[in-house]
C-alpha cells in the first residue's frame, strides 16, 4: 500500500499528565498500527485557551485552528480518554466543545478506547452523547477497551504486556477495515 492510500487518523488523549495511560496507549498504537493506518498524535491540549462562543469569530486563536485543521486532515478520530469524577475530563471537554464548530467536524468517523482496567464506563458513555450531538460518526464496532492499571503506564510497558497489546492491535485492525470499506 502506498503512503498516499493510508488513511490518516488523529489520536486525542483526554488527559494533560505528562504520562498517562491514555497518551501511552495512543503512542503504543502508533507503532502497532497496520501499514493501512496513519497515526498521528494531537500535542496540544494544554494549549487550547478556554471555550468561549465570543471568540468563534474570526480569526480563530490560533490553537483553536491548529485543532479544526488537524481534523479536517483526518479521516478519523482515535479518542482516549479517561474518567474523572464519572465524567469527562474539563481540558478534553473545552477541545470537544472548540470542536462543535469545525464544519468539517460533523460526519467524521471516530473511534473510542478506553485504556481502564476498570472500565471507567462513564466517560465512554458521556463522550458517546456529546459525540452523537456533535453528529460524529461513532464506530462502535471498532471501540474498545485496552485494559491498563493507570498511572505510571508508559508506551513501553504497553508494548511489553501481552493483553494489552493484543487488544490494541484488533482495535487497529477493526479501525483500518472500517475506514477501507467507508
Amino acid at each position: 500500500m502506498t503512503a498516499a492510500a493510508r488513511r490518516r487518523v488523529l489520536c486525542l488523549a483526554g488527559s494533560l499528565r505528562a504520562v498517562s495511560a491514555n497518551r501511552s496507549v495512543l503512542e503504543a498504537a502508533r507503532e502497532l498500527a497496520p501499514a493501512s493506518l496513519e497515526l498521528v498524535l494531537y500535542d496540544g491540549l494544554a494549549a487550547l485557551p478556554w471555550f468561549n462562543p465570543d471568540d468563534e469569530r474570526d480569526p480563530l486563536p490560533g490553537a483553536v485552528t491548529g485543532l479544526r485543521e488537524q481534523v479536517a486532515a483526518s479521516d478519523a478520530l482515535l479518542i482516549a480518554c479517561p474518567e474523572y469524577a464519572h465524567g469527562v475530563p474539563g481540558a478534553f471537554k473545552n477541545l470537544l466543545d472548540w470542536l462543535v464548530g469545525c464544519p468539517r467536524f460533523p460526519g467524521k468517523p471516530v473511534a473510542l478506547l478506553n485504556a481502564s482496567a476498570r472500565g471507567s464506563h462513564h466517560a465512554q458513555d458521556a463522550l458517546r452523547e456529546i459525540l452523537r450531538t456533535m453528529s460524529a460518526e461513532l464506530l462502535d464496532r471498532v471501540s474498545g477497551t485496552v485494559p491498563l492499571p493507570g498511572t505510571g503506564c508508559d508506551r513501553a510497558y504497553v508494548l511489553a504486556q501481552l493483553e494489552p497489546r493484543g487488544e490494541l492491535e484488533a482495535l487497529l485492525k477493526r479501525l483500518a477495515r472500517a475506514l477501507e470499506s467507508a
